[in-house]
Order: structure tokens, then C-alpha cells, then sequence
């Protein structure tokens, strides 16, 4: 069974972006083409939440609440260096393999 990293944002078109083609590109990189890569809008989170196949969250916005998977923030995609990036991805890359 494959696994989901969702992107979200507030308006899940510019900034999510971004981090989902950094995200899916390192993950086929990695050899990880079963992780599927989805830039949400925040508001539609509730949705994805009981999805078993959910390994992570990449936020960019603040957020003020726990989930029962890992989120990370996103905004080193936007603003970061790309040593800030790259850490970001393996951060993200050993999250997923991490998941059962």
C-alpha cells in the first residue's frame, strides 16, 4: 500500500505548490514512487485525517493543533537556503520511511 504526504495551506495553490514538487521529486529520487504527494487547502484537513495511508503533514501556515501523524513546517521551501531546504527533505524523507 502506498503513502500520503499531504501540503497544506491556505489557499493550496502557490506556496503548496512548491513544496509538493520539491516533495514528490525527492521522494522518486529516493526511490519512494508509492508516495503520493497532495497539496490540500487547510480547511479540507479534517478529510484526509482518517485516511490509513496518511504518513505526514507539510504545513505552510502555522498551525495551532496535534494530529495523530507528524507535521513539519514548510516554509524553508519558500523562504529557506537551499541547505535549509535540502535539510527539510531528509527530514520529510525519514519521516516516511519511518511510518508502518
Amino acid at each position: 500500500m502506498g503513502k500520503l504526504i499531504v501540503v497544506a495551506c491556505g489557499a493550496g495553490i502557490n506556496t503548496s505548490t512548491i513544496a509538493e514538487d520539491s516533495i514528490r521529486e525527492r521522494m522518486l529520487k529516493e526511490g519512494m514512487g508509492d508516495v503520493e504527494v497532495k497539496r490540500i487547502l487547510m480547511a479540507d484537513i479534517e478529510g484526509y485525517l482518517s485516511r490509513s495511508d496518511l504518513v505526514l503533514i507539510v504545513s505552510m501556515m502555522k498551525i495551532f493543533r496535534s494530529f495523530h501523524v507528524p507535521v513539519v513546517q514548510g516554509m524553508p521551501f519558500l523562504i529557506g537556503t537551499q541547505d535549509e531546504k535540502n535539510a527539510l527533505l531528509d527530514k520529510i524523507v525519514a519521516l516516511v520511511k519511518q511510518s508502518a
